[in-house]
């Protein structure tokens, strides 16, 4: 019935080993028969018994190949909603079938759906089914149908048919809300100053532009006005920390699956909330991942650019750019001070360095620091270290919002 929802149903009670079992004495009792009396229709029941399950296999495999299967799914949905797998199966030849199992993707934790849907198909007439699925974590996940699963007239034998085509869903990210982030002090106060013109550099000229009525005539580029015979004054170097950094560390961790995905999960969340809160407040945001990619936002306006950034990413064994590398290259591409906020899972030597170095060089460094249930030793030390040290490093537990 089109647009009826099936649950789980058992597979036929006869099993192949049954029918098996049957069909074999079966067969001895007609082979028997026709050895002791020799008569010719015992001899006709024999061949038919022995021809039997030979058509009926050729028969149902050119059933399966022949069933026209559509599936139609999202490509992408936000995590924790629910989404419909709509299923449609045509038998067009006159072959019949008993029921026809499906099989689905699906792991139970990460994709929630039933697993199989078992289904009787008619001759010339599709059937439609939709099958809900709830997708709990970020990421990309292989779904719809994996394979569909009949069996002969007989009972003798199951074919399966597995689809050529692979679907994936994208699994969008929430965004979590940052009300009361432990850095939020600091960061509003460089937001606040940013515009403020006692914050300059004047030892560091940034550029040179057209005289404007409200600049001071100490800003004057008196030799080039003279050359140029235009009014022309100077841009110094800002030292506000107008810009975040948010660096985050795209590295797979080698965990438990069920913990390796909600912590992932947990980093892009967090980092997307981090993002927000910091445009809301004024503070232009580079959201910068460690395949490479490179976001930058202004605005609150520009946070949609920066979640298509978050949903499409991927943590990988070795990623193209880890936290140290960037950090490295945003100090030396930097004009004045760097503001960056790394969200990792992991912490060694040479990135403790890097921080601690550019902490001493004026920047403003801080670590949100991701714990797996068994943290790694030397990430831990590393911790400690940057904790003494009075480091804005803050412990991330994935069970629940708190920040040590």
């Amino acid at each position: 019935m089109a647009g009826q929802r099936f649950r789980l149903k058992p597979l036929p009670p006869m099993s192949l080993a049954l029918n098996r079992a049957r069909y074999l004495v079966i067969l001895i009792l007609v082979g028997g028969g026709a050895w002791l009396y020799g008569e010719r229709m015992m001899y006709v029941a024999l061949a038919v018994l022995l021809a039997l399950p030979v058509i009926s296999y050729l028969l149902a495999a050119v059933g399966i190949m022949n069933l026209r299967i559509n599936q139609d799914l999202p490509t992408s949905i936000l995590k924790e909603e629910y989404g419909q797998v709509v299923i449609e199966i045509e038998n067009p030849i006159r072959i019949p079938f008993g029921n026809i199992k499906c099989q689905f993707y699906g792991d139970g934790y990460a994709v929630v759906m039933d697993d199989s849907l078992t289904t009787p198909v008619g001759t010339f007439k599709p059937i439609k089914h939709v099958i809900p699925f709830q997708v709990n974590f970020r990421g990309e996940y292989e779904m719809g149908l994996k394979s569909i699963q009949i069996m002969d007239l007989t009972g003798l034998f199951k074919l399966t048919r597995h689809t050529r085509k692979r679907v994936e869903i994208v699994a969008l990210p929430r965004v979590a809300e940052m009300k009361n982030f432990p850095l939020a002090n600091n960061l509003l106060t460089q937001a606040q100053s940013r515009f403020d013109k006692r914050d300059e550099d004047y030892s560091t000229i940034s550029d040179i532009r057209q005289y404007l009525p409200t600049d001071s005539i100490k800003r004057v580029h008196w030799k080039l006005t003279a050359k140029r015979n235009e009014w022309l004054v100077k841009n110094f170097q800002s030292n506000a920390l107008h810009q975040v950094e948010l660096i985050l560390d795209s590295k797979r961790l080698d965990l438990d699956y069920k913990e390796l995905i909600a912590l992932e999960d947990r980093m892009v969340e967090l980092s997307l909330g981090l993002a927000r809160f910091c445009l809301r407040r004024g503070m232009p945001v580079e959201y910068i991942v460690g395949e490479g990619h490179t976001t930058n936002g202004m605005t609150p306006a520009d946070f949609d650019a920066i979640y298509n950034t978050a949903g499409q990413m991927h943590f990988e064994i070795s990623p193209n750019l880890s936290p140290n590398s960037i950090l490295s290259q945003l100090l030396n591409d930097a004009n004045g001070y760097v503001n960056a906020i790394i969200l990792t899972a992991r912490l060694d030597a040479p990135l403790y360095e890097r921080i601690v170095n550019a902490q001493n060089n004026g920047h403003y460094v801080a670590v949100l620091y991701f714990t797996p249930s068994q943290p790694d030793k030397d990430s831990e030390k590393i911790f400690r270290l940057l904790t003494e040290g009075n480091g804005n490093v803050y412990r991330v537990k994935n069970d629940d919002d708190s920040f040590e």
